[in-house]
């Protein structure tokens, strides 16, 4: 019996060494995943950046007090949002800062950013359930 369960498990062990070889290459190096987890960092750090930006001007502040918000909190909780919730809002934030009139009136303008808050306390409201 002990020279069965020998050859049985001398058996499975060369066999899981040639199902699972030790040599076996890496499918992504460790570099390379450092490197786009730095660049994720990154792109989420600069797009917080632009939206507390935006969140930090005037018309901002006085869009989310018309709405009872503290655009404070809303700043502080931008970091619930998922990357591409982030990313949809910076790229919004970085157009109105880019050309913020565009020939829009000064009311539209507002509604902009009106829009922007609302739709960041939504996504905010989403992510913490």
């Amino acid at each position: 019996m002990p020279a069965i369960q020998r050859l049985l498990m001398l058996t499975t062990v060369f066999g899981l060494c040639g199902v699972f070889p030790v040599e076996a290459a890496e499918l992504v190096s460790q570099q390379e995943v450092r490197s786009a987890l730095r660049a994720a960092a990154s792109q989420r750090s600069s797009d917080i950046d632009a939206v507390s930006a935006l969140l930090a001007s005037q018309s901002a502040r006085d869009a989310a007090s018309r709405l009872g918000v503290d655009a404070n909190v809303i700043r502080t909780a931008l970091t619930a949002l998922s990357d591409t919730e982030l990313r949809d809002l910076a790229a919004r934030a970085e157009m109105l800062e880019s050309d913020p009139t565009a020939g829009l009136s000064r009311d539209v303008e507002d509604m902009v950013v009106i829009f922007l808050i609302v739709a960041i306390v939504i996504l905010v409201l989403k992510a913490v359930d």
